[in-house]
Formats: C-alpha cells, structure tokens, sequence
C-alpha cells in the first residue's frame, strides 16, 4: 500500500509505502526540501495505519477493499465536527447555568427559612 504526499512547503509530490512507515525503515520527510512531520504526529499516523492494515485485512475476509482519501476533505469534514461540538458544548453550558441558577435560588429560599425561625424564636 503507497501513500501519496505533496508537501505544503515545497508543493513537490512523494510517494511512500505504508509498511515502510510502519516497520520505520522511512520517515515521513520531504525528499525535495527535508520538511518533516512532527515526531507525536508521524507516531499517531503510524499507529493509525498500523490498526487500519489490521481491520483491513479482518474485512478483507468478506470484502475487498480500495479507498482514497484526500486531506482537504478530511478538513472539511473534521472542522464541520468541531462546529457541531462547539454548538453541544454552548448548549451544554446554558444548561449548566440554568442549574445553577435554580441552586442559587433554592440557597435564597433555605436562609428566608432560616431567618423565619430566628424570628419565631425571638
């Protein structure tokens, strides 16, 4: 299996085998210009492939299987995600507030109490 890179920096087009990344005998560096990938994300993308060969080859049991996979759309996609997080978490927070609310109140309601029996004691 052959992933396809362009670099971002130098816009040259490369081409890596996956099990090449997953044995680390390549690095996913630039051939033209030596940009590389972080250490902590070239790690994660190698344990991705790594478990996506493995489900693969469980699949492939039933299914053949062929993909293509462009970042751009994955970009899109993820920042689409992020926005309907974003939106579940404001609503989250609002009824968050409105829970604390009701225990402010009620903690207004316990001291009137209080204040009521202080009185009656007088």
């Amino acid at each position: 299996m052959s992933i396809d890179f362009t670099c971002q920096k130098c816009e040259a087009s490369f081409e890596l085998d996956a099990q090449d990344l997953i044995e680390g005998t390549e690095k996913l560096v630039c051939p033209h210009c030596e940009a590389k990938a972080p250490a902590n994300i070239s790690e994660d993308f190698v344990a991705a492939l790594t478990e996506m060969r493995a489900q693969i080859a469980v699949l492939g049991k039933k299914f053949a299987v062929s993909m293509t996979l462009e970042s751009e759309d994955l970009e899109d996609e993820l920042e689409e995600e992020d926005e309907e997080d974003d939106d579940e978490e404001s609503e989250d927070d609002d009824e968050l507030d409105f829970d604390e609310d009701e225990d402010e109140d009620e903690d207004a309601d316990d001291d009137e109490d209080y204040d009521d029996e202080d009185e009656d004691e007088r």
